[in-house]
């Protein structure tokens, strides 16, 4: 690539990256000539970027259409004819795209060799893969850690490193169950070293200039892999302070730069940021981002379960209103949380409903662990980090009503997943499955079995693939043929209407608080959708929603509703995508 296409694109860039460094790094006395290097460092790494590669800089963006994901875990090694066969059902299903997850950094020739194979499996079979690549921390046994252990002080520099207890103690307080809290005692160079609570990987130091850098050039090199999207995950944890706060002010600027240097380098491929914070803090991440930036829509996901939960949806509406992500930002939709779901929900609309948020908490967490009366779902929790897991199909209660030979259960818990499935699909911008949602895969504790993994209740969540369980996709009356063919049809008719991403979502009021409803303007027409989040039969007002003149075809079943009707019933855990014409 030559100089004047990197200067191109840097020109509507420019101003906001100054802007954003500066209020990250003034504070340590930064200077001009330290910005100038770092876009040194991006035109240099434009630079290396393989003429095959360059040439896919010019095309359409393969992320344009909003094409539906997969996510799967990379220590799962997959034979060529493995993949074959993974990728003939996900094209099948209607899936564009995979995203890895725990993909180690490749920093040897063996890894980098192992990850551009893989790449490679999947795109001869004309899916596009994305990679995730952790911005907060390292593993102990990563090359930079072991640096800063033999000493090497420019690389100490860059970790969360402290000497003194006291000091270490205000930001992760030492006590009897921790006796480090979470810090490391490294008796090689007589330093704490701060690790992430959940990895337990050394957090990286941002307040040190070069961090940024040299992890620009890591972000870089996972591009050159041939990666079509790249997940920055823990963005919450790329900035301590003594005084703990969700996302600090710091983190939507160093994400800005992070999907900044994307536009630069790699204009093709995705930037897609994953932060557990709240609908509110989401948004302002999206505000500071370049436009077409990806963003994981954690809010919405939490949003559904709990009004699966409580059977109200205000809080899904007030965040749909009040917060919505930036209508330049593209929302990735997922179902679930790989990682395993917090309940960072909107404090402030709790309280409005009369729920302590303390409390309310506790109700979710102890819902979608079947510890709450009435709850249908099963699942696990940590108590310590307040994270549950579970795949969709448990938690929407389908282990419990298949043992307990319940086949009423089982149709409710099959409506409440093609329910959040259908919410997912609905909304602007890209649904993201988990491995196993398309054929409603039950928790699997099969993990416990295995030393390394028996710990981690991460693998719950992620069940074995067999074939057996795929093959009953084709086979009517089971759950998985019903979920996989009605998964498959929403993904045929979103896929089907070029405008679809168009427009933004504004909540219409039904006079019904158990329906969520949305409108969408979407190209020449309107698109109009209803979810019952109940077991019990709702009716909603369709004054507001529509005129007399005007009627409506429900994209999925092709059933029309007049606009003469005053009111609509929904049926347990129904839902409707409407097409509103003249």
């Amino acid at each position: 690539m030559g100089g004047s296409e990197f200067l191109q694109r840097l020109q509507p860039l420019k101003a906001d990256m100054e802007a954003a460094y500066f209020r990250v790094y003034q504070p340590f006395h930064v200077r001009e000539e330290d910005f100038d290097a770092l876009l040194a460092l991006l035109d240099e790494q434009a630079q290396k970027r393989t003429l095959n590669l360059q040439r896919t800089d010019r095309q359409t963006p393969w992320f344009k259409q909003g094409p539906a994901g997969m996510r799967f875990v990379y220590s799962d090694a997959q034979t060529p004819a493995q993949v074959h066969a993974r990728a003939q059902e996900l094209k099948e299903l209607g899936v564009g795209w995979v995203l890895f997850s725990d993909v180690p950094f490749p920093y040897t020739e063996s890894l980098r060799q192992t990850l551009r194979q893989r790449i490679g499996l999947w795109h001869k079979e004309g899916l596009a893969v994305g990679v995730d690549l952790d911005v907060a921390s390292t593993p102990a046994e990563d090359p930079w850690a072991l640096e800063a252990i033999q000493g090497d002080s420019a690389m100490q520099q860059c970790y969360w490193m402290i000497s003194d207890p006291k000091l270490a103690s205000l930001f992760s307080p030492f006590s009897k169950e921790k006796e480090n809290g979470d810090f490391l005692w490294l008796e090689e160079i007589q330093q704490y070293v701060y690790c992430h609570p959940q990895t337990g990987g050394w957090l990286l130091d941002y307040k040190n200039p070069q961090v940024l850098a040299l992890m620009l050039e890591r972000f870089c090199e996972v591009v050159s892999s041939g990666a079509d999207a790249v997940e920055l995950k823990q963005l919450d944890s790329m900035w301590k302070e003594c005084k703990a706060q969700r996302l600090y002010p710091q983190v939507p600027d160093l994400f800005a730069l992070f999907a900044a240097a994307g536009k630069l380098v790699c204009p093709e491929v995705l930037v897609l940021g994953h932060s557990e914070a709240g609908a509110k803090d989401l948004q302002i991440l999206s505000q500071r981002a370049p436009a077409a930036t990806g963003l994981i829509d954690a809010a919405s996901m939490i949003n559904g379960w709990n009004s699966l939960a409580t059977r109200d949806t205000k809080m899904l509406q007030g965040d749909l209103v009040f917060h919505a992500l930036n209508s330049s930002a593209i929302a990735v939709h997922p179902l679930g949380a790989d990682q395993g779901v917090v309940w960072n929900f909107n404090e402030e609309a709790a309280r409005m409903r009369g729920w302590d948020p303390d409390c309310h908490r506790q109700f979710l967490m102890d819902f979608y662990t079947g510890q709450a009366l009435g709850s249908f779902a099963e699942g696990e929790s940590d108590r310590e980090s307040g994270r549950c897991y579970g795949t969709l199909a448990s938690w929407a209660g389908c282990g419990r009503a298949l043992d307990g030979h319940e086949p009423y259960e089982l149709e409710n818990s099959c409506r409440r997943i093609l329910l959040v499935q259908g919410l997912s699909l609905a909304l602007r911008g890209m649904p993201l499955l988990q491995d196993g949602d398309e054929l409603s895969a039950l928790n699997d504790a099969s993990f416990r079995l295995d030393p390394k993994k028996e710990g981690d209740r991460r693998w719950l969540q992620r069940p074995v693939f067999l074939d057996d369980q795929a093959q009953r996709r084709y086979q009517p009356l089971t759950v998985e043929y019903r979920i996989f063919q009605s998964l498959k049809t929403m993904l045929q008719v979103r896929s089907a209407d070029p405008d679809w991403n168009e427009g933004q979502e504004q909540v219409a009021d039904v006079g019904n608080d158990a329906v969520f409803a949305f409108v969408r303007a979407a190209g020449q027409h309107r698109l109009l959708f209803l979810f019952n989040f109940t077991e019990s039969p709702q009716y909603c007002s369709l004054t507001s929603l529509f005129n007399k003149e005007e009627q409506a075809r429900e994209l999925l079943t092709g059933r029309r509703i007049c606009g003469s009707q005053e009111s609509l019933g929904l049926k347990a855990y129904e839902f409707l995508w409407l097409i509103v014409e003249a």
